[in-house]
């Protein structure tokens, strides 16, 4: 009940309650009322615009051309096509749109992540059959397409996939560099599941016309989840320019000051003793573990060796004074160690003698042995 206060007054509420607690006032859900709320998802949603998907009507445009001349020299015939403008709906909308049985392939534009769709209708694969066996493309007339597809009409919509990634690919060239990739082949658009039903999806339109009867769509789906990325470029040359190059360098900025706040973790580690496992089970409390006095102490960052240092005192504190700064390894792949399980040796390669442990008193509690420290 909209009113000009949105607080009711003391006497307005007791006669609410009065006319709750007599029943004269109906409590109950009506139909008016439940019409009136409509769910709404923060996530589902999405706030994508035309607008900021401007380049995809240059590279649909310069795909059609290009494909124009594909199909012409696949089928020795002239394809009319009519670019339409792209749509901007959900997955489950987009669907609905597709008469079944179509043929609906799955494809990946690598390098962007997600799977997009590239249909035909069913009217333009009978069409191409005909005139690539020398026909003016009336095949679709009298062919009905819940038979399905037969070989021959599989290799002929392998061709034209072919001819309809190449001038894809070359169509996204001079905006960004993909590789449509195919990956599977449906009949039934309700089978092709490759997104959630309200994720928001770019979807371009062709109509083809072949000779005077074959006549259909080409439908290709981009995720927009895999073009959020790169909808910088996809905003247009116009839009492109300095106030992009101020937004970067305003966010590397940001990002350089939140990654010098990142706490790492700094170990000086003085020696490191390997021994087997017969020996560390050994261990016991007031053992000693012997090493020689290493050259350098390795300063370790995250687990990894930046730094040697000389290992002192600082005005009664135990320090470390950084010597050398340790380049970092050519191999990224840790070199492989071999040991027998019955030796210990000292990491620096100052080795003691190895002793093969083969039989061990029953008590002794003071002998020597190694174990790992830092």
């Amino acid at each position: 009940m909209p009113t000009s206060s949105p607080v009711l007054t003391h006497e307005e509420v007791a006669a609410l309650v009065d006319a709750m607690q007599s029943g004269d006032l109906d409590t109950s859900a009506t139909e008016a009322s439940s019409a009136a709320v409509q769910p709404y998802s923060l996530v589902a949603n999405d706030t994508t615009t035309r607008g900021q998907l401007a380049a995809l009507e240059m590279i649909n445009d310069r795909f059609s051309r290009q494909l124009r001349g594909g199909l012409l020299t696949l089928l020795r015939q002239a394809v009319k096509i009519t670019v339409l403008p792209f749509d901007v709906m959900t997955f489950s909308a987009y669907l609905k749109t597709l008469p079944s049985p179509s043929n609906v392939n799955i494809v990946r534009f690598t390098p962007l992540r997600g799977y997009g769709l590239v249909t035909l209708e069913p009217s333009v694969i009978y069409g191409a059959v005909d005139s690539f066996f020398g026909g003016r493309g009336g095949g679709a007339i009298e062919l009905s397409a819940l038979r399905g597809f037969t070989p021959t009409e599989d290799r002929i919509i392998q061709l034209l996939m072919e001819s309809i990634f190449e001038n894809l690919r070359d169509a996204w060239a001079p905006v960004y560099p993909i590789n449509p990739e195919f990956v599977s082949r449906e009949i039934n658009p309700a089978f092709a599941q490759v997104g959630e039903d309200r994720e928001t999806v770019a979807v371009s339109r062709f109509d083809l016309e072949l000779g005077s009867s074959a006549r259909g769509q080409l439908t290709i789906m981009y995720p927009f989840s895999a073009l959020k990325p790169i909808r910088l470029l996809l905003r247009g040359r116009v839009q492109a320019g300095e106030r992009d190059e101020k937004l970067a360098a305003r966010w590397s900025d940001q990002l350089g000051a939140a990654v010098t706040d990142a706490e790492l973790e700094l170990v000086a580690q003085l020696v490191t003793l390997r021994v087997s496992a017969l020996d560390l089970a050994a261990i016991r409390p007031g053992d000693t573990l012997w090493f020689k006095n290493p050259p350098a102490v390795k300063v370790l960052v995250q687990s990894s060796h930046l730094f040697d240092a000389e290992y002192g005192t600082a005005d009664g504190n135990a320090a470390v004074r950084i010597e050398r700064i340790v380049p970092p390894p050519q191999d990224d792949k840790p070199p492989v160690e071999i040991q027998s399980i019955g030796q210990e040796h000292i990491d620096d390669g100052e080795a003691a003698s190895p002793v093969t442990r083969r039989k061990r008193p029953a008590s002794n509690p003071d002998r020597t042995t190694g174990a790992s420290a830092a």
